[in-house]
């Protein structure tokens, strides 16, 4: 009995069709090899992106917690306490920085007037933009006591800007006289004088 099959040994189709079969193939395996390692990179970056989250979620939690446990070992009754004393600590160190004692120009104004001069009236009058001027109205023995007194006025770095004005006789032959200046914030400022 004859075999059914036939071995051949001459190829049915040329050898130029097979090396262009095989070229069109290996063409398209390397656009399709390109291809699967975009998607694998992509895929892992994926994969990478999400567990990186799911890591910054439970970091979160895990903080939160620790600062829950913190914030509760801090007595918060006893922090609104403290935060309201600070503001009245505050608030007291505002009102004495801005009150005004008298009493150290008064003080300067003794040692700086000289015996032959009197004063008789005193006005003090506090401006909005902070300076503090005041106006006295005074007399002395003589035009040059006045003279005297207002070199010595000038001479005080807490009197600025004196000005002796209205300068006549009075009945008795003393020389009556209006006196008027700004007076440096710094020696009337309260807390300047308990600091000393």
């Amino acid at each position: 009995m004859e075999p059914k099959f036939r071995t051949s040994f001459i190829p049915k189709q040329s050898l130029k069709a097979r090396v262009e079969k095989k070229r069109r193939g290996g063409a398209t395996s390397i656009v399709m090899l390109v291809a699967l390692i975009i998607f694998l990179g992509s895929l892992a970056l994926s994969l990478g992106v999400f567990l990186y989250q799911q890591f910054l979620i439970q970091s979160i939690a895990q903080k939160e917690t620790s600062f829950e446990r913190a914030q509760a070992a801090f007595e918060p009754a006893l922090i609104n306490e403290l935060s309201r004393l600070d503001t009245r600590i505050t608030s007291a160190g505002d009102v004495l920085g801005k009150h005004v004692a008298m009493s150290q120009f008064f003080d300067l104004l003794e040692q700086a007037t000289l015996k032959s001069v009197r004063f008789k009236d005193f006005r003090y009058n506090a401006s909005g933009d902070g300076r503090s001027s005041i106006a006295l109205s005074g007399e002395a023995d003589s035009f040059a006591a006045v003279a005297l007194q207002s070199d010595a006025f000038g001479q005080s770095r807490f009197i600025r800007e004196p000005i002796f004005s209205n300068l006549d006789l009075d009945n008795k032959g003393n020389v009556i006289f209006d006196f008027s200046a700004f007076v440096d914030p710094s020696l009337i400022s309260y807390t300047r004088g308990v600091t000393e």
